[in-house]
């Protein structure tokens, strides 16, 4: 599957580093070396549309959220048939008003992947003479794929990566030493502006972030967590793994685009779709609510420390004091479960109210088509 992406991403590379050579007249090694950022440069100006329509549909959600709080308002808790329906009706109706699609923003980010992944693909391919050695890459011929992997940057080959042998590097004309000296400092690059672009992303969704859903708030979290990972993972796979300075381009000039693409984008969405009072109270409201959760959680684990502590020099209250504690964090499991399974038996009877809706639509389907077969007897 990824192969077939490689066709297409293989055409652009060729396309500008024939217009450079053939046309412009650009010695070959230089021209390799600006196709491949021209490349990154092309993916990105053509995936602009599809980065920007999800941007739009995250921010669609932000501005519907009063008024979808209002509908869950209204009708969280009905659970008749015609109750259901009319709530059910009025997602409908706001998703229409605001041309919203709850999947369509998944699609762009899904369309995204397979076009990085051949990109990636490719230039991996053609930097590592192992992988596809006297084989055309895409439309690439095998003497285009040598020319490109005879080129140098600053004087290193873009094969060339920190974790060869001796005999690879002398193979290559090159050492360690002026491997090392281009390849760290564009890995270390590469690590921040990845770094950055997540910390940025972040920043982003803070700035609207749903306070009132569990999952929001877990995703938030998780990505914070995956950052570490993500830049410890590059850095090995640098060091250590099979990353050519060709690829370190790629992760460079990609990542500095990504910034530029996501500041600009950013910019346009906050000034065509700005949030009003209105939404700036209620992400204030549930910000609010979320944080006193939070400080109430902390309280009561402050206090049951402090008590504990208090305890110690009285062993015979220390024993009680432990049991209270038990009984408290009980209680609040109980009250958690309690309201946990009352959301359950609420949905559980919305999905039957869904049920007989279905039913009654059925049948009066089926009557309808009764009456037409009576009129035309």
């Amino acid at each position: 599957m990824i192969e077939a992406f490689v066709y297409p991403v293989s055409a652009v590379m060729k396309f500008w580093h024939w217009l450079l050579a053939g046309v412009f007249g650009m010695e070959s090694s230089n021209s390799w070396v600006a196709s491949v950022v021209l490349l990154v440069v092309t993916i990105r100006v053509l995936i602009a549309p599809l980065q920007w329509y999800t941007y739009k549909t995250a921010r669609v959600l932000v501005l519907m959220r009063p008024r979808m709080a209002a509908i869950e308002a209204q009708y969280g808790d009905e659970i008749t048939p015609e109750n259901v329906q009319a709530h059910a009706r009025a997602r409908k109706e706001l998703h229409k008003e605001y041309n919203y699609n709850p999947l369509a923003g998944c699609l762009p980010a899904l369309i995204q992947i397979p076009f990085f992944l051949g990109l990636y693909r490719l230039l991996l391919w053609m930097a590592v003479p192992s992988s596809s050695d006297g084989r055309s890459l895409g439309v690439l011929s095998p003497a285009e794929v040598e020319s490109f992997r005879e080129t140098t940057l600053l004087g290193v080959p873009l094969p060339a990566y920190v974790s060869m042998t001796p005999e690879q590097f002398a193979h290559l004309g090159t050492t360690l030493a002026d491997v090392r000296t281009l390849a760290i400092p564009m890995l270390i690059a590469a690590v921040c502006f990845t770094t950055l672009n997540l910390v940025l992303s972040q920043i982003r969704s803070r700035s609207t972030l749903d306070w009132g859903s569990a999952v929001a708030h877990r995703s938030y979290a998780f990505v914070w967590a995956l950052v570490p990972i993500v830049v410890l993972g590059l850095a090995i796979a640098g060091l250590t793994g099979l990353v050519p300075v060709a690829l370190l381009l790629y992760w460079v000039s990609g990542n500095i685009l990504t910034l530029i693409q996501t500041i600009v984008l950013w910019y346009l969405m906050v000034r065509i779709y700005p949030l009003d009072d209105d939404h700036r109270a209620h992400i204030s409201e549930k910000k609010s609510r979320e944080l006193e959760r939070r400080r109430e959680v902390r309280g009561k684990k402050r206090s049951r420390r402090r008590r504990q502590l208090s305890a110690l020099p009285n062993p015979s209250s220390y024993a009680q004091v432990r049991r209270d504690i038990r009984a408290e964090k009980a209680a609040d499991k109980a009250a958690a479960e309690e309201a946990k399974a009352e959301k359950k038996r609420l949905n559980a009877q919305r999905r039957e109210a869904l049920r007989e809706i279905r039913k009654r639509r059925i049948a009066e389907r089926k009557q309808r088509g009764s009456s037409d077969d009576s009129q035309m007897e």
